[in-house]
């Protein structure tokens, strides 16, 4: 059986919403591993089908794709690219027509190195020695117009980049490709998780220890908040030397939907959290 140099977890909430328009992939073929998630955004019709369209074509791509990935950059670009189309396309052909729009983050790990591009403000984290070593910027008016240090104390404002809407796909922002090392976390979120708590608290809990039990511990502090959002993570923990089986990572997920493997949470987490842990 193929061995992972990887720990990885993924866990999706409803949180105080009617219906999760949140998804997510992890995804490991051949040598290539791909993490993913998408945000479908409120305010606009049938944001789940134009995340769950985002999804859905990275893994037809990644399927499909030779392996490892030649350029994972253009890949990336790519899903991007017709993930927005069709997305545009569904709009179209409902009666009336409407405009589903979606946030988007995907990296790839391939030969113990990263690559990762994003629209919207679902964030990527690079975790190492407990602080940040690289972590995207919000396409948002908060990050736009708001001086860095006021950006944290902020609530969530517009997203200025989504799939869907205008006709043209976005301008995608590429994270510098980086290589991993022993310990490293990546930790890919929507914003029902990083707006719901400080940045030093979301990395303490992320970053040290037990990585499922630091992703709960996140979670079920988001979930406390009052109208919390929709909430989705990734979590994977680089540990070549310590190599796991291939299966635990070829899932995926859609509206918290069961899954094999599952690690159960403890009692009183699982009164709030209602999802998939992988």
């Amino acid at each position: 059986m193929t061995e992972r140099p990887y720990e990885v977890r993924r866990l999706s909430l409803v949180g105080d919403r009617r219906n999760n328009q949140d998804r997510s992939i992890v995804l490991a073929s051949g040598t290539t591993t791909m993490l993913a998630i998408a945000d479908g955004l409120g305010g606009h019709p049938r944001g789940e089908v134009a995340a769950q369209l985002f999804i859905d074509i990275c893994e037809s791509r990644l399927r499909q794709a030779r392996h490892p990935l030649e350029n994972p950059e253009a890949f990336i670009r790519t899903c991007v690219r017709h993930a927005h189309r069709a997305i545009i396309a569904y709009g179209d052909r409902q009666t009336p027509p409407i405009c589903p729009r979606s946030t988007s983050v995907l990296a790839i790990i391939q030969h113990g190195r990263v690559w990762w591009g994003h629209v919207g403000d679902s964030r990527l984290y690079l975790l190492r020695d407990g602080g940040i070593l690289a972590q995207t910027r919000d396409h948002s008016l908060v990050h736009t117009l708001m001086p860095k240090a006021q950006q944290e104390k902020s609530s969530r404002s517009g997203v200025t980049r989504c799939l869907g809407g205008l006709d043209q796909p976005p301008e995608i922002s590429f994270g510098v490709p980086m290589t991993l090392q022993e310990g490293d976390t990546l930790l890919l979120c929507t914003d029902g998780l990083w707006s719901q708590m400080t940045q030093d608290r979301l990395v303490q809990l992320i970053s040290g220890g037990d990585l499922q039990e630091g992703l709960l511990q996140a979670f079920d502090a988001a979930a406390s908040h009052p109208n919390s959002d929709n909430i989705t993570a990734i979590a994977l923990r680089w540990t070549p030397t310590r190599v796991r089986p291939a299966s635990t990572v070829d899932k995926r997920e859609a509206d918290g939907g069961d899954a094999a493997d599952i690690d159960h949470p403890t009692d009183s987490q699982a009164d709030r959290i209602q999802g998939n842990i992988i």
